[in-house]
């Protein structure tokens, strides 16, 4: 507990003391990350569900906000709920193959869903105005005032700490049993009679619920929102998890600090940089994932015994 503490304190404090409007920027993309990765943990690291369309329903949410926003003068303390919801309700749609498919499989599905949402952005003029975006859409205001850059960056904070502490009480009670022990034996589950259909819908309803509310905000950050919401994000907040720790609360929000602001302190390598971000990459997931290092210890065993074997016979030869 006084780790918590003394974190959030400097979370708190934090925006006060950044040198500058970008990392005050960086701070708020930060908290908007975790965010991310947070939410698509319920359903990859607590449910073991494959999601790579998460930046879609990130996109739903940004949509949501504006739209209300500009069309009917919604405040953006209405919009939040209501990116949520018709994200969590579309979750509906996309947790019905996971019904039928695992593994892979659901994988493609999830990136055929997020990439018909991405059309449908694209194409549908009259309402998103296709490539061109929707701009001008009303900054967040309290009592007539607009937030500033650190209004944003404690707004995402707050919104981020009730999230984890949402989260948090999900997986403490009987919802995140039985996720985990439809993570650890689907078929062991079901004979024991957690309503796995059920369960795992509501994992992506959960998770899409969240990155909805996230994409609120970011409409009413930036003022803009346009089709940009692509496979590569849903890569990056997959990445978050994994890197992180996925199953674990505070793993995204590692994972999330990490990958957002190391390609920016290695701007200095210039291309070079994401290079270096991918290696880090994969030496955390290889030295995280005790399997991994498992297989690594037996190939090269394996490599040095037909080594072995290769010089006695050449020995014998001889």
């Amino acid at each position: 507990m006084a780790l918590v503490m003394l974190g959030a304190s400097v979370l708190v404090l934090l925006p006060r003391v950044l040198p500058n409007q970008y990392w005050t920027h960086m701070y708020f993309m930060v908290m908007l990350w975790a965010m991310l990765a947070s939410s698509l943990n319920i359903a990859v690291g607590y449910t073991d569900l494959a999601n790579l369309s998460h930046a879609a329903f990130f996109g739903m949410g940004a949509y949501t906000a504006a739209l209300l926003s500009l069309r009917l003068g919604v405040p953006f303390y209405l919009t939040l709920p209501a990116g949520g919801l018709l994200a969590g309700a579309f979750g509906i749609l996309l947790g019905l193959p996971s019904l039928r498919l695992k593994g892979m499989y659901l994988a493609l599905a999830t990136i055929g869903f997020g990439e018909i949402v991405r059309m449908v952005e694209i194409n549908w003029d009259k309402v998103t105005r296709g490539p061109m975006g929707l701009p001008g859409i009303p900054g967040a205001s309290l009592f007539g005032h607009e937030l500033s850059k650190i209004g944003y960056g404690y707004y995402a904070l707050l919104l981020l700490a009730i999230e984890v502490l949402v989260i948090r009480n999900i997986v403490n009670s009987r919802i995140g049993r039985a996720l985990r022990a439809i993570k650890n034996d689907e078929i062991a589950a079901n004979s024991l009679g957690i309503n796995t259909t059920y369960y795992k819908i509501l994992a992506f309803v959960m998770a899409s619920f969240f990155a909805g509310c996230a994409g609120s905000v970011y409409a009413h950050y930036f003022m803009f929102v346009s089709p940009s919401f692509t496979m590569s994000d849903s890569f990056t907040m997959l990445s978050m998890v994994i890197v992180g720790g996925a199953g674990t609360l505070a793993g995204p929000l590692f994972g999330a600090a990490l990958m957002a602001i190391l390609p920016e302190l290695l701007r200095f390598a210039d291309l070079y940089r994401m290079v270096i971000v991918g290696a880090i990459m994969i030496v955390t997931i290889i030295v995280k994932e005790g399997d991994v290092r498992q297989r690594l210890v037996v190939t090269a065993r394996r490599l040095g015994w037909f080594a072995g074997r290769r010089r006695a016979k050449a020995g014998e030869a001889s």
